[in-house]
């Protein structure tokens, strides 16, 4: 299950990758784009596509923004002759980055000199913002793939998944954020993907009867347990602190009927997942996580990790480790999956402490990842400061 508000990834070698980036796009903007923005986009993203033609591992990323707002388009390349910014060429006003700047809503653009570019551009709707709730606490960016060759590659759907709800600053429920990653494997019909051979069946089809490591369950993370996961998160945001919901999660919810949740027996059977739970607010962070999660408060000369205890939800009886951390305005904190390493610093080397959350994510993902795999990077920019003192 490759969620909507995942990026799909276009490697751009040749002509035909640029039709591949158009179709992409026209899929994307489906139900959510009317037919002037959509032409808008195709236009962006030829001109995008084209820039990337040619570029050492000129790459497009296409998604639906999980606020609905629009499209977004990101992209980047690993180019050494990198310098600078590109120069801007009035007398070809219709090509490249002057016309994807031209046609896009929001356009944001990185360098790193000898490293390479990455860009982002948003095709919004009619009267729709990409810009943070004005009594949001955090901005949140992420960049979410799967690895090159989608289903084909890893023998199943994908299941890497993230939820972020920003409640407001100074309400009732008092220091409301939260994030939530998971990462298992998928259930077709009685066989674990990617332990075993496929049936045929779609993922979520069937009953999950197969086991993982030590005779467990195994994960069926079918797209009604992600709903319900994410109902568990948000149900606890207000009375429970983090390492309560990761053992919410864990056990059996049927003991918790003040939770108010469906008592469906799969969210006992979450057994080969990691995941993690983030609460913060305008001061602090409250992390717990277990398995293949990794993260980081990222100031400006400095990396205070968030701690986690290497098991998977169904395995290891130990509580998930917690800690508790301060952070200030204009800090951050990186959270990615498996096959990321050195994100905190690369944040840093990087320089990316002022540059927009989703475009920072898309720069780690290029120069951190070590892995093929699938991958979730995520940022969130601690903006207390600029919350509206009337906010809430």
């Amino acid at each position: 299950m490759f969620p909507d508000h995942g990026h799909r990834r276009i490697a751009v070698a040749s002509p035909g990758d640029i039709a591949t980036a158009r179709r992409i796009a026209e899929e994307r903007a489906d139900g959510v784009l009317a037919a002037d923005e959509a032409a808008r986009l195709d236009g962006l993203v030829a001109a995008l596509a084209g820039h990337a033609l040619g570029r050492p591992d000129g790459t497009l990323l296409i998604a639906r923004m999980r606020s609905g707002a629009g499209i977004e388009c990101l992209a980047y390349d690993r180019d050494p002759d990198t310098t600078d910014l590109p120069a801007a060429t009035p007398s070809t006003p219709g090509t490249g980055l002057e016309a994807v700047r031209a046609l896009a809503d929001r356009f944001h653009i990185h360098v790193t000199p000898g490293i390479g570019s990455a860009l982002l551009a948003r095709v919004l709707r009619p009267g729709a913002t990409d810009a943070p709730p004005a009594d949001a606490m955090a901005q949140v960016g992420a960049v979410t793939i799967e690895r090159t060759g989608g289903e084909a590659a890893r023998c199943g759907p994908f299941i890497d998944h993230w939820f972020v709800g920003c409640a407001p600053a100074r309400g009732q429920d008092g220091p409301c954020g939260i994030a939530l990653l998971i990462d298992g494997d998928a259930v077709a019909g009685d066989k674990v993907l990617g332990d075993a051979a496929v049936d045929g069946k779609a993922a979520g089809e069937g009953t999950a009867t197969g086991t993982g490591n030590g005779g467990e369950p195994a994960t069926a993370m079918t797209p009604a347990v992600v709903r319900q996961v994410e109902a568990v998160v948000a149900a606890t945001v207000p009375g429970l602190p983090a390492p309560m919901v990761v053992n919410a999660i864990r056990r059996d919810l049927m003991g918790r009927p003040e939770l108010g949740l469906s008592h469906d027996r799969e969210l006992t059977r979450i057994g080969r997942s990691a995941l993690a739970v983030l609460r913060f607010d305008g001061t602090a962070v409250d992390y717990t996580a277990l398995g293949t999660l990794a993260g980081a408060i990222v100031r400006r000369q400095e990396i205070l990790a968030l701690g986690a205890r290497w098991a998977m939800v169904g395995f290891n009886p130990q509580a998930p480790a917690s800690v508790h951390l301060l952070w200030r305005p204009g800090e951050h904190v990186v959270l990615h999956t498996a096959g990321c390493a050195r994100l905190p610093a690369l944040f840093i080397h990087r320089d990316l402490h002022e540059v927009e959350p989703t475009l920072a994510a898309l720069v780690l993902l290029r120069d951190g990842v070590v892995r093929e795999d699938d991958h979730t990077v995520l940022v969130l920019r601690n903006r207390i400061d600029r919350v509206s003192a009337s906010a809430g």
